[in-house]
Order: C-alpha cells, then sequence, then structure tokens
C-alpha cells in the first residue's frame, strides 16, 4: 500500500519511521521538523490531497507526528468528498 506522507517526510527529513522510531514521534520535539519543514510538508498536503488548510488548523497543533497528519487528512477529504457530493 502506498503511503504519500509518509514517503514524503522519509525522503525530506531523512528518517525511517519503524521500532526505533515510531509513526506517533513528535516530529517537531524530536527535532526532525522545523517551521520551513512544515511549510514544505503543508504545501505537499495541499498539492497531494487537494485541500486547503484553514489558518486555525495551519497554527494548531495537528501536525505534528505521521499518525496524527494521516488522520487530520482522512477526515480533512472525507469532509470535502461530502462537501462536494
Amino acid at each position: 500500500m502506498c503511503h504519500p506522507i509518509r514517503t514524503f517526510i522519509e525522503e525530506q527529513f531523512l528518517i525511517e519511521f519503524g521500532d526505533d522510531f515510531p509513526e506517533d514521534t513528535d516530529l517537531f520535539r524530536s527535532g526532525v521538523m522545523d517551521s520551513f519543514g512544515y511549510v514544505r510538508l503543508c504545501r505537499f498536503l495541499e498539492q497531494t490531497y487537494q485541500f486547503k488548510f484553514t489558518e486555525e488548523e495551519m497554527t494548531s497543533n495537528i501536525l505534528v507526528s505521521l499518525t496524527r497528519m494521516e488522520q487530520f487528512v482522512a477526515k480533512k477529504v472525507s469532509r470535502g468528498v461530502a462537501a462536494s457530493g
């Protein structure tokens, strides 16, 4: 199964998720991602999943780990499908 968010994070930030680095690791606290990386990640998510972040979403702590990102994107995409359907 393709995991575009995981692949993006691993390639951009030169990490590998696994037993030593679980998917629920806070990427900011672990020093993996900074504010510039966060902006790149948000742009990637918007382009890949065809949605826009609200200002509140951008400034809240919803995208700190791969697990939380995947949950957020799934909800955001399902809301978009429901709104357009």
